[in-house]
């Protein structure tokens, strides 16, 4: 992943009076706020699992900044402490007039169908969420969906081929829990692995964590796959999952990352699946600003479009297995091999 701009803001503690969205305080304990030189002003919601998940809320941040360099918007965060911030939260940039509010990750997507239906004149987007599905479908909200399902393929595939050449049968998956984008990433990662290697067994299992930030259950739950043979624990679950990886590095087997590039946790991480939410919240704040954004629908992010994609891998990886992989990719790029969005498992 590219590097992120410095960061340039300054903290300040927010205090709103609640209204129109729910009633509440809005109660985020910290904001992030850059001014540039531009008039438009885009705010960013977090989940709770807050800017040091490692993973997509720090993604949209990194989009945004990219996004405050480039237009000089002006542009402010606010990091959720729990569920019952959302409303507020993403309530308060609509009623300060931001011309767009971004939320991130399917918890919040109960909040963000009610707050873009009491507002009605500002424009949202939220990343894992497909505005078809939202109760009031929201006419001035953007789904912004990725075909994980397509990266989850490309590190199971590779998976598979390191499984293959050093005789070990078994890899696993750990998801946080039974949400559409985990789905599509263990999904697609079950199939490259059985494209690569017709007789692997792959364990996939849920923490059971809805807040997607609680390690020792990723951990509890990698624990358990290593000790039923799995050489490879791939992570789809968030901050929650970095317990998984934690956990993979101590058993000395391979981990795999997602959403970022996770190559920087260690040695131990053979690759990650990409998600690439930076680009798409620097894309749609883009087209904000050039009055282009067209809301009522949903984006989507593959590897045709880049996306979604393969991280770094190590260096202990033989080439040709990276090569392999590359190739595998542009198949599904070009649309040769296409990606089941789920299967069972």
């Amino acid at each position: 992943m590219k590097k992120s701009a410095a960061l340039l803001g300054v903290l300040v503690l927010l205090i709103a009076a609640g209204c129109g969205g729910g009633g509440k305080k809005s109660s985020a304990d910290t904001t992030t706020a850059t001014t540039g030189g531009s008039n438009m002003k885009v705010g960013l919601v977090t989940d709770i699992g807050g800017l040091n998940d490692r993973g997509f809320n720090h993604l949209s941040f990194l989009g945004l900044q990219r996004a405050q360099s480039e237009l000089g918007i002006e542009q402010r965060v606010y990091q959720a402490k729990s569920t019952q911030e959302y409303v507020p939260n993403l309530s308060t940039f609509a009623r300060q007039g931001y011309d767009l509010t971004i939320g991130v990750g399917f918890t919040e997507a109960t909040a963000i169908d009610t707050v873009a239906t009491n507002f009605p004149q500002s424009k949202f987007a939220i990343v894992d969420v497909d505005q078809t599905e939202e109760p009031h479908k929201p006419a001035n909200l953007l789904g912004l969906l990725f075909k994980e399902q397509e990266t989850g393929y490309l590190v199971g595939y590779l998976a598979g081929l390191e499984a293959k050449k050093e005789g070990f049968d078994t890899i696993s998956a750990v998801g946080a829990n039974n949400v559409p984008a985990i789905v599509r990433y263990i999904s697609g990662y079950i199939q490259g692995a059985k494209k690569a290697d017709a007789g692997i067994k792959v364990l996939a299992n849920y923490a059971n964590d809805p807040t997607f930030s609680d390690q020792a259950k990723c951990k509890e739950t990698a624990l358990n796959q290593i000790n039923q043979g799995s050489h490879v624990v791939f992570q789809v679950a968030g901050g929650c999952g970095l317990g998984a990886l934690a956990a993979a590095k101590e058993n000395k087997v391979w981990g795999i990352g997602v959403d970022a590039d996770q190559r920087y946790l260690g040695s131990h991480i053979m690759t990650s699946a990409l998600k690439r939410v930076d680009k798409a919240v620097e894309d749609l704040t883009t087209l904000a600003s050039q009055g282009k954004l067209k809301t009522g629908s949903n984006d989507t992010f593959s590897l045709k479009n880049e996306g979604v994609g393969l991280g770094s891998v190590s260096p202990k990886i033989p080439k040709e297995l990276v090569t392999k992989t590359n190739a595998i990719a542009k198949q599904i790029g070009d649309g040769t091999i296409v990606v089941k969005p789920t299967v069972k498992f």
